[in-house]
């Protein structure tokens, strides 16, 4: 079971960007949950995600079958060997650049889950101070993305993975195995609000559905009231830690 430490308390967040503090987990013996920063900080700049395929397939082909080679990354070898991480998320949202952004989400509530991450500790020059950030790993998008109108998305590890990820003793080939589409038939998305590109608003109004859902799911019903088909359903990483809602 996945606990947050004494010194971390939880704070709800619907508008994660770059450099963002995010919710993590890096160690398969405590499981603890920590924060770590949203993005690497590679040769000057800081990236928030990583190809899995590395340099190649260019053209995100979403029938591409070679190598995952990020390990061929001089930058990423021994993060993607040794310091893979689970990043805890209850959805995440698309098309922002774009102005149709849609909050993606796992069908039959499955939340939180976790996206594919490494890792990296770095002293701050200027401070001395060691800095922990985190960047997720993509893949070519699933149809269910595609039909969005993406050709990328993260890497969503199913839950029977998630401890194999962690192990740092863990067959590397299995790792890499790992970096593939999720299932589209388990997905699902609504529009939202283009306030979610404003990255000065951080509030749950943010992530209320302004349309329908791609896919027509059964009403939630929940103490004995029925939610709006469109509601997303209030389940979430704070439910699922037993963390109270006013900490």
């Amino acid at each position: 079971m996945a606990k947050l430490p004494e010194h971390v308390e939880y704070n709800p967040s619907y508008n994660i960007s770059p450099g963002d503090k995010c919710y993590i987990i890096n160690n398969n013996q405590t499981k603890e949950i920590l924060l770590f920063d949203f993005g690497l900080k590679v040769n000057g700049e800081v990236l928030p995600f990583v190809r899995a395929e590395g340099d190649r397939n260019a053209t995100d082909n979403p029938n591409y079958k070679g190598s995952k080679a990020i390990f061929l990354k001089p930058e990423y070898n021994r993060l993607i060997r040794y310091q893979r991480c689970l990043v805890l998320a209850d959805a995440f949202i698309v098309g922002v650049d774009e102005n149709k952004p849609h909050l993606v989400y796992l069908r039959d509530k499955k939340r939180p889950f976790a996206f594919a991450g490494i890792w990296d500790r770095i002293k701050d020059k200027t401070t001395g101070e060691e800095v922990y950030s985190f960047v997720i790993i993509t893949t070519t998008a699933n149809p269910f993305i595609a039909q969005l109108g993406f050709k990328r998305m993260p890497v969503i590890l199913f839950n029977e993975d998630e401890s194999t990820w962690l192990r740092t003793s863990a067959q590397f080939s299995d790792i890499l195995s790992m970096l593939s589409p999720y299932p589209a038939n388990l997905m699902n998305a609504y529009p939202i609000s283009n306030k979610i590109g404003d990255k000065t608003l951080n509030d749950i109004s943010l992530i209320q559905p302004t349309g329908k859902r791609i896919y027509k799911e059964p009403t939630y019903v929940r103490q004995k009231k029925a939610k709006r088909e469109n509601s997303f359903p209030n389940f979430t990483l704070a439910d699922r830690l037993g963390v109270k809602k006013d900490a």
